[in-house]
């Protein structure tokens, strides 16, 4: 082998490598997201493990004038845990009974891993009737009850995808720092919901 075939083949070896590193920066520029439409749409394109429909934008929970007991409180103040929120309006319903359950169970099947979740009743309606109140305390002692005012919900979610009326029978999964980030409908079952708590517990931390 010449020089002159060893000069032209190193220059070539150089001319790849170049060639293939501005592909992958041009490659990268071209997936990185430049909105959270387009960050939706991209996981979506890489086939993503969700059940339940991402909330775009997400928002922080601790933006809602909360109350409970009668009294004010902040989302902030409680311990850091996967929450699944339950708007109702007033009484429970037999829509409410069904998604109380469904939630009831899919917690009790997280197993070593109920700890790290709660389940979050929000009123957005009248205060809970009598009937309501005492099904309540018998069926769901442990269920968190909160109070919100439904147009500061209502607008809350108003630029988001949720689509969430009173009678919309969706609830929400918020995450450890008050986001809520995902939502389901009754087109989702109790295997949705746990799919995803298991596979957001396996890879986020237990916050301390």
């Amino acid at each position: 082998m010449n020089e002159a075939t060893h000069g032209s083949r190193s220059k070539l070896q150089l001319w790849l490598i170049i060639g293939l590193t501005a592909a992958v920066f041009f490659g990268a520029f071209l997936i990185v997201p430049k909105s959270e439409e387009e960050r939706l749409k991209l996981l979506e394109s890489l086939g993503t493990s969700n059940r339940g429909t991402l909330l775009s934008p997400t928002v922080s929970i601790a933006a809602l004038p909360i109350t409970t007991d009668g009294e004010s409180m902040s989302w902030q103040a409680l311990r850091p845990k996967w929450r699944i929120l339950l708007p109702v309006a007033g009484g429970c319903t037999e829509a409410c009974k069904d998604m109380l359950y469904l939630t009831r169970q899919v917690h009790i099947r997280l197993d070593k891993k109920t700890h790290r979740v709660e389940r979050v009743l929000l009123n957005t309606g009248s205060p809970l009737d009598d009937e309501s109140r005492q099904f309540l305390e018998k069926e769901h002692p442990y269920l968190k009850r909160i109070t919100a005012k439904p147009e500061t919900f209502s607008e809350l979610l108003s630029e988001t995808n949720a689509q969430w009326h009173m009678h919309s029978g969706k609830f929400f999964l918020v995450d450890q720092a008050g986001q809520i980030m995902m939502f389901y409908g009754p087109e989702n079952d109790g295997g949705d919901l746990l799919a995803d708590l298991r596979h957001l517990l396996k890879y986020s931390a237990e916050a301390k």
